[in-house]
């Protein structure tokens, strides 16, 4: 009963969430199951099975490239989908207000509490522990030990609780479209990538902005978007045909090209190396992301199984930070999931080189162990 309710919740929202997670949730919960009313139960599956933590600044290369695209015009209309506790969107503000030009911000959450936390605007030092001692006094004020945000930063900023993919959306005007859409971290947890994309897509203006997190790809986006920037980035524009990125649609072309003569099978393995040839035109979107991003990146895409996406990321991210066991024990686990058992043994000592301590490294070795005997 209380899991049929939980995916029922789950469904509306139109959310992803791991079994073991939904486990670990209704073991928690049903001792206290009926005294839960539905409004309740909703509140707690949404606290606990939808990605909460953000903190200022995140990801700082796309706030550097908002200052860019902010001195094209004098205002802007910007969206956050998924606004969690306002971080990101009190970020945008202070970018807005540094470059001097008016924006107007709403933010929008299918967490009540987040949004309720968002509206206060005052913080633990974890969402501010990347910034400076200076910018720390520059935009908070230290209230009770809470950093809240300055009220230079607070104008034209609203919130609301809702999901962006429910038919109607009081908290928009009727014809209302933005110049800017943050997405970060969100689609990761969406079930109707396509609807949602489509949605998106409807609320940007013709010349608007979609904005990722650094990492992230989505081969979807790529028939309504195109990236801004020529290094491709997280940053993506509606897209015209006369805007579309050109070593994107020289790939494109080049693919369909060859599918005229092609059968299904054919055709579904030239589209599949087509979206990797394009995956590797899009790691560029990761290069400037710090050690902690990487590793909860790699995190999400491994809860969705996407174990290419993570091998991407992290096989990059291990000839960077050479010495970071962390890497090399998911490098390890992606690559047996993968059945690269050779490449996945020299992972695996140098997780172990690294970090012998670790119990689930030792779990790998033997998973490993076994595989390999298999194979024999």
């Amino acid at each position: 009963m209380l899991k049929n309710q939980i995916e029922e919740i789950l469904k509306r929202h139109g959310i992803k969430a791991q079994k073991i997670h939904i486990e670990r949730l209704i073991k928690n919960i049903e001792p206290i199951s009926e005294a839960l009313t539905p409004v309740l139960l909703e509140s707690i599956v949404l606290e606990n099975l939808t990605i909460g933590d953000s903190y200022f600044f995140r990801d700082i290369q796309t706030f550097e490239k908002l200052r860019k695209i902010l001195k094209e015009r004098p205002s802007w209309n910007i969206l956050s989908i998924g606004c969690s506790r306002g971080e990101e969107v009190y970020s945008t503000a202070i970018v807005c207000n540094e470059a001097g030009v008016e924006c107007s911000i709403k933010g929008i959450d299918v967490n009540f509490q987040r949004i309720s936390q968002a509206k206060v605007g005052c913080y633990n030092f974890w969402s501010v522990r990347f910034l400076s001692k200076k910018q720390i006094e520059k935009y908070f004020d230290v209230v009770d030990g809470k950093y809240c945000v300055k009220k230079q930063y607070r104008h034209n900023i609203e919130f609301f609780h809702g999901n962006i993919l429910d038919a109607g959306h009081s908290f928009l005007g009727k014809h209302e479209r933005f110049d800017i859409i943050f997405i970060r971290r969100v689609l990761l947890y969406i079930e109707r990538i396509d609807e949602a994309i489509q949605k998106i897509s409807s609320l940007l203006k013709d010349d608007g902005f979609l904005i990722f997190g650094a990492g992230e790809y989505f081969p979807e986006v790529l028939e309504h978007f195109s990236p801004a920037f020529n290094d491709v980035g997280t940053f993506y524009k509606k897209m015209s045909k006369q805007s579309e990125h050109t070593e994107i649609k020289t790939i494109k072309s080049t693919f369909l090209g060859r599918h005229k003569n092609l059968t299904e099978i054919e055709k579904l393995e030239s589209e599949k190396q087509q979206e990797i040839e394009i995956a590797k035109l899009l790691k560029k979107t990761f290069e400037g992301i710090e050690l902690e991003e990487r590793i909860k990146l790699v995190e999400e895409y491994l809860s969705k199984k996407a174990f290419q996406k993570a091998y991407d990321i992290v096989k990059e991210s291990c000839k960077k930070y050479q010495t970071n066991y962390l890497l090399w024990k998911y490098k390890t686990l992606i690559e047996l999931e993968l059945n690269d058992i050779e490449d996945a043994k020299q992972s695996l000592q140098c997780a172990l080189f690294l970090n012998s301590v670790d119990d689930e490294i030792w779990q790998i070795k033997h998973a490993l162990d076994f595989r390999t005997k298999l194979k024999k």
